[in-house]
This record gives structure tokens, sequence and C-alpha cells, in this order.
């Protein structure tokens, strides 16, 4: 490959080669101080197209698509006796290589059938393939000039689209990909609650929980379709257990999130996934994958918000909003006592994280409440998370610190938070756990999972 190529006298470094096409090649190149596309004319035999003049050939399609308005780089330089084509460059990815990363973009079809409604009463079709068409910033351009006459079985519809279908990818984790996973949670949920152990706010709770390990989280297995997550392996806090999940249309893609969350998602002992017990078809599939079920399991209650819930604090108490990025001080040090780490501020203050601020995208302060004692102590905690896309909230975490254990006060702030969570449009709430104190509340068995592990 050529390092420089002169056009008409000025000379241009090849940055990279960007494909070769039926008339030519076609290459990344600078001046200095901008990038082109530059297109070097072949003479090389194609068995299923035939030419004339090539490069007249693509001067007049070039003329004829600008004529009529379509999308394209501009033409900037042309070298006859090199047969050289210089070409704005159009800063993005193909199509192609968008749909083969998972991020179709349905609006990339109105654009095409935009072009298509310009190009049809003239007469013409041009290569609908979609590595001739590149997407900057939302915009398609079709990046290669030719052109040729109509004929149906070569148009958009009967040929070109079948290269558009959107495909099913499995990638990584990137960044941006959150409130993807967010949306694909709630949608699974809505429409299969046997998954709903695996919800929307327990990605989210868990996503910025400090021990979280951030570093894996590109090993979190996605599978798009049409860019939205219909499929997912999401390992929990660490490997070796995980969540597989896919919506009811994909059904196949459970047992592959099985493979994958077996290959990338295990410890040294293996792994565990949760399946809901009595859906059978999920119990099978993973029996069919090596994994069986083991002595842990995981039980979800739910209760029924449609009725105002009662519970007083004790004399001298009241209720505070609590926000774990303005106070994360106060927070930290209120979760450790609660969840029984010690009372040791030294030790507590040692481990770090004291002045890490919790901010979770979709917090809502108004369901995040602390009791606070007569001296001004936070005693107790409760933290509800509702979304306007679902129907239920869910109850993470709650605690009481152990001194101030026995008055009631962790009931007193999980009733109003649920009380505040119903006027927000919350119907029902759910808690993984299994515990009597949540039963005097009035939540009720609404689902039992059954790890199956494989070593």
């Amino acid at each position: 490959m050529c390092k420089t190529f002169s056009v008409n006298g000025k000379e241009y470094a090849v940055l990279k080669l960007l494909g070769k096409g039926k008339g030519g090649y076609s290459y990344l190149v600078e001046d200095g101080e901008a990038r082109f596309v530059l297109k070097q004319i072949h003479h090389e035999p194609c068995d299923y197209y035939q030419f004339g003049d090539k490069l007249r050939s693509e001067l007049h399609d070039y003329e004829t698509l600008s004529a009529l308005g379509i999308p394209m780089p501009r033409l900037l330089s042309v070298d006859e006796s090199e047969e050289l084509i210089l070409k704005e460059y159009v800063d993005g990815e193909t199509v192609a290589e968008l749909i083969n990363a998972g991020e179709f973009d349905p609006r990339w079809l109105d654009q095409v059938h935009s072009m298509c409604a310009l190009l049809y009463p003239a007469g013409l079709n041009i290569d609908y393939y979609p590595t001739n068409f590149v997407c900057e910033d939302g915009k398609l351009y079709y990046i290669d000039y030719e052109c040729n006459s109509y004929m149906e079985k070569w148009d958009f519809e009967h040929w070109g689209s079948k290269y558009w279908a959107e495909k099913t990818v499995c990638r990584g984790f990137r960044d941006g990909d959150y409130d993807l996973v967010c949306d694909f949670l709630i949608e699974l949920n809505k429409r299969d609650k046997s998954h709903v152990n695996w919800n929307w706010a327990r990605f989210e709770w868990m996503f910025e929980h400090p021990e979280f390990d951030k570093s894996l989280k590109s090993s979190i297995g996605l599978w798009l379709r049409g860019g939205k997550i219909v499929g997912a392996a999401i390992y929990d806090m660490y490997f070796g257990e995980a969540f597989c999940g896919a919506l009811p249309e994909y059904p196949e893609l459970y047992t592959e999130a099985l493979d994958y969350a077996y290959d990338k998602l295990r410890d040294g002992s293996g792994l565990g996934v949760a399946v809901c017990d009595g859906c059978e078809w999920e119990a099978s599939a993973a029996k069919k994958r090596g994994f069986f079920p083991s002595e842990q399991t995981e039980t979800m209650l739910c209760i029924d918000l449609s009725e105002r819930l009662c519970a007083s604090l004790p004399a001298g108490f009241g209720i505070a909003e609590l926000d774990p990025a303005e106070k994360a001080y106060e927070f930290q040090w209120l979760l450790w006592r609660g969840f029984d780490h010690g009372k040791d501020r030294a030790e507590f203050e040692r481990e770090g994280l004291v002045d890490v601020p919790q901010n979770r995208r979709h917090f809502n302060r108004y369901l995040s409440l602390a009791a606070v004692s007569p001296e001004g102590e936070y005693a107790a905690y409760a933290c509800l998370w509702y979304s306007e896309k679902t129907d239920y909230a869910y109850v993470e975490p709650v605690c009481t610190v152990p001194a101030f254990r026995g008055r009631g006060l962790a009931g007193a702030i999980l009733s109003e938070a649920l009380n505040r969570a119903s006027s927000l449009g919350a119907k029902k709430a759910y808690v993984i756990s299994d515990m009597e104190f949540y039963r005097k509340l009035g939540f009720r068995s609404s689902h039992h999972f059954t790890f199956y592990r494989k070593a």
C-alpha cells in the first residue's frame, strides 16, 4: 500500500485502507490539517458488474445524485491522469459496522426511504448495501457515488433491505449501557415476574454499592437487537453468582446467557444462578447445561399498597430524608452499625468509605428515610426505589442501629416510605427477604428461587 498519494501536485499521507469496491480502493488520508477519503480507481475485472470508463462514470453519478439531493460526502478534487478522486471525510462508522455491533437504529430506515423517494421517480437505484452508508451525528450519508437505472429486483425493498435486518448481537457491558440495562429489566419484569428478584432497582443499588467491583463490569454479557437489550448475564456484586434472563420472544438466549455466565462470570467454586420455582423451562435448560439445584434459596415477599399503612415512632423520634450523596459519612456510618459491622468509629473510618457519595441515577430522596433520635442521631434507615415505568417499588436497604432496636423504628419509617411510594403510583412493593419483620408489616410470599449451581 502506498504511503502517500499526490492529487494534482498536493501530497496526502495514507492513514489506512478503508475498503475495496467494484471500482476502486478507498483510503483515509490527511494533508496535515484535515482528513479526507481518497479513491484510487482500479481496473480489476468484476464478474457481476460491467463498467465503461470508471472515472467518468463515478463523476457522472456524483453529479446525478447531487442534483437529486442525496446526502453524500462532497467531491473535492479529481486527478484524471492518476485516476484519483478526493472526497470529504464523513467521520462515523458504516451502517454495516453498527449493525454488527448491535446498534441498529430504526430511524436509519426512514432516511433510506427518503432517499428512495428521490431516486425512484428519477429512474435510479443506488447500492443499498450497508457498507456504503455512514452515520454521523444521526444522519446517514451515501458514501459511494455509484447509481444505476432503476430495476425493481435491485431496489431497497426487494434487495437492499434484507442486509439492513436487525441482528441479535452479544457483547460486553460498555459505558453508556446503564439505562439500557435498567430498561431491559423493567420490560422483562413487566412481562415475566419470574425474574422479579432481579429488577432494575436491584441493579441500581448494586451498581453503586461500595463492594461492587466495577473493574469487572465489561464482563457483563448483553444481547442487543435493534438498539435495545433483549437478554443479559449479570454478576451479583462479585463473580460466582449471576442473573441470566431474556425477553420471552428470545427463549434461545437464556441458554446462551447460561453458557456465557459460566464462561465469564464464575469464580473458583463455579457459578450459581437463581431459578424461580415453578419455572420448569428455565430449570430444565439449566440442568441441560450442567447446573443442578442446591440448598441455597431466595424468597421474594410482596405487599399490596392499596391501603395506607399505619405505624408510629416512639415519642421524641422523628423522620428525616437522608441523601447518601449529600451526607455520605452519616449514611455510611448508619449502615455500618445497622448491618452489624461494629461500633468502632476508627475501624469504620479505616475502611475508607466515609467520604464516598452514593450517586445513584434514579435515587429519590422522598423515599429515603431515616429515624432520628431525640438527640439528633440517625437510628434507623429504610429506602425504596420506584420508577414510573413500573407498578412496583423495591425495598433496599432497611436497618436499625443495635442500640435502638426493639422500638419499632424500622417498621415506622418503612411504612412511611411505602405510603410515599403508593402516592407516586406504586401498586405494590417487593423485598428479597423471608424475615418475620416484613411479614408483620403485611408482606406475603410472592416468589421463591432455588440456586442452580455448576462447579
